[in-house]
C-alpha cells in the first residue's frame, strides 16, 4: 500500500512526490497519459527567479532567453519594458515535465502512466489532487467550485517575422480579449509563440468562442498578421486556466495542489512557479499530515506564503476587467509619463508583487504611490488589499 497518492503527473504533482519520496514515503503518480507532459497546455514562459526557486534542475528545458517585453495599448502605444539580463525562459514544457517526473523517480516515486485513477482507487493515507482547472479529484471529494477561468488558444508559427528573439510581446484590449491579453512569444529567429486568453465564468453562456478571437488576433491584428504572414502553424492548443484559489484546499487525508487548487496567477494565468511552491509545501508535510490525520497546516503554511500576492493578481485582474479600451489607454499614457517603464524594468516581479513594491520602497516612492493612486481609481477594493 502506499503512503501517498498523487492524481496528475504534471509539475505539481511530481515536485509534491519528489518531496514526499525524499522523506522516505511510498509514493504513487497516477498519470492518464501513455507519456507524461503528452497534454500540454502552456506558453513555456517562466520568470528565470521562479524557476530557480522550485528545485528542479530545468536547464535542458530551455528554448529561449527573454530579457523582457513589449506591451502594446489597444490603439498599439507601447510600453518598452527590457533589461540587460535574462529574466524569463521559455521551456520545452515536454522536456521540463519529463525532467520533474525523472526527479520524483529518482527519489523513489513509482509512476504509472496509462492510469486514469477513480475514486474508487485513492486508499493512501495522504491524497493529492494534482489533476489541473477541471480537478476529478476535487470534484470525488466535494471542495468548492471555482468558477472564473481563461479560455486560452495558441499556436506556434513558423517563419515568422521574429525581429528581437529575446523580447516578447503583451497586447492589452478588452475588446480583443475580453477579460485577458494576447502574447507573441519568439522561440527562435523565425519562430513564435502567439496566444491569447478571454475571460469566462462558467455561470453564464458566451456567443462568441475563443477560436474565433484567435482567428482575429492572427488574420487581422495589424502588428501580429504581418508577422505571421505566409507562415504555417503547428502545435495548436487550447487551455482552461483557473483565476481564483479555492476557497479549501485540505480536507482530511485530501490536499488540493497547482491549478486543481487554483494556486495561479490571475493576471497572466501562469501556475507552474505558485502550484510547484505549494507542491513542495504539500509533500514537505506529508509525514505529518500522516501521523497526525491533520491537513489544516498545508492549507494555513501555503496560504501564509503566497495568498496575498495571488489576492493581489487577481485585484489586479478584477480591475483591469473593468476597464474600457479607452480606460486602459488612459492609465496606460499616465502610466508611462509616470516613469513605469524603468520602474518596472528595475524592479519589475514576474511573480510576486509584494517583491517588487519592497524591491522599490526606498528607491522609486513616486511610481509606487502612482500605482496605488490608479488601483484604487480603477477599483476601490485595493486600496484595502
Amino acid at each position: 500500500m502506499y503512503d501517498v497518492q498523487i492524481v496528475g503527473g504534471g509539475p505539481a504533482g511530481c515536485i509534491a512526490a519528489k518531496e514526499a519520496a525524499s522523506r522516505n514515503l511510498n509514493v504513487a503518480v497516477f498519470e492518464e497519459h501513455e507519456k507524461i507532459g503528452s497534454n500540454l497546455k502552456c506558453s513555456g514562459l517562466l520568470s528565470k527567479k521562479g524557476l530557480d526557486g522550485l528545485g528542479v534542475d530545468y536547464r535542458k528545458a530551455i528554448l529561449n532567453k527573454i530579457r523582457g517585453a513589449v506591451v502594446y495599448s489597444p490603439s498599439l502605444d507601447k510600453m518598452r519594458i527590457v533589461t540587460h539580463d535574462v529574466k524569463a525562459f521559455v521551456i520545452d514544457r515536454k522536456k521540463f515535465d519529463s525532467l520533474c517526473a525523472m526527479e520524483a523517480e529518482d527519489e523513489g516515486s513509482k509512476l504509472i502512466l496509462g492510469k486514469r485513477a477513480g475514486a474508487s482507487d485513492l486508499k493512501s493515507p495522504l491524497i493529492l489532487g494534482a489533476d489541473g482547472a477541471l480537478s476529478q479529484v476535487a470534484a470525488w471529494y466535494d471542495f468548492p467550485k471555482i468558477n472564473e477561468f481563461a479560455f486560452c488558444y495558441q499556436a506556434d508559427f513558423q517563419n515568422a517575422r521574429v525581429e528581437e528573439t529575446d523580447v516578447a510581446s503583451i497586447f492589452l484590449s478588452n475588446n480583443l480579449f475580453p477579460g485577458f491579453f494576447g502574447w507573441l512569444i519568439p522561440l527562435n529567429e523565425c519562430e513564435a509563440r502567439i496566444g491569447l486568453g478571454v475571460f469566462r465564468d462558467v455561470r453564464k453562456e458566451y456567443a462568441v468562442s475563443v477560436k474565433h478571437y484567435f482567428d482575429n488576433f492572427t488574420k487581422r491584428h495589424p502588428i501580429v498578421s504581418e508577422i505571421v504572414r505566409n507562415s504555417r502553424h503547428k502545435n495548436t492548443v487550447s487551455a482552461v486556466v483557473p483565476l481564483s484559489p479555492r476557497e479549501r484546499t485540505a480536507k482530511e487525508n485530501v490536499l488540493l495542489v497547482g491549478d486543481a487548487a487554483g494556486q495561479v496567477k490571475a493576471t497572466t494565468g501562469g501556475g507552474i512557479i505558485f502550484g510547484g511552491n505549494c507542491a513542495k509545501i504539500a509533500g514537505n508535510l506529508a509525514p505529518h499530515i500522516i501521523r497526525s490525520g491533520d491537513s489544516s497546516r498545508y492549507e494555513l503554511e501555503w496560504r501564509k506564503t503566497f495568498l496575498k500576492d495571488l489576492l493581489l493578481h487577481k485585484r489586479a485582474r478584477r480591475a483591469y476587467n473593468s476597464l474600457s479600451d479607452r480606460q486602459i489607454e488612459r492609465y496606460f499614457r499616465l502610466a508611462k509619463r509616470a516613469g513605469i517603464e524603468k520602474f518596472l524594468a528595475e524592479h519589475g516581479d514576474m511573480d510576486s508583487p509584494t517583491a517588487m513594491m519592497n524591491s522599490a520602497s526606498s528607491t522609486a516612492p513616486l511610481q509606487i504611490l502612482l500605482l496605488m493612486k490608479l488601483s484604487k481609481v480603477i477599483y476601490p477594493e485595493l486600496g484595502d488589499a
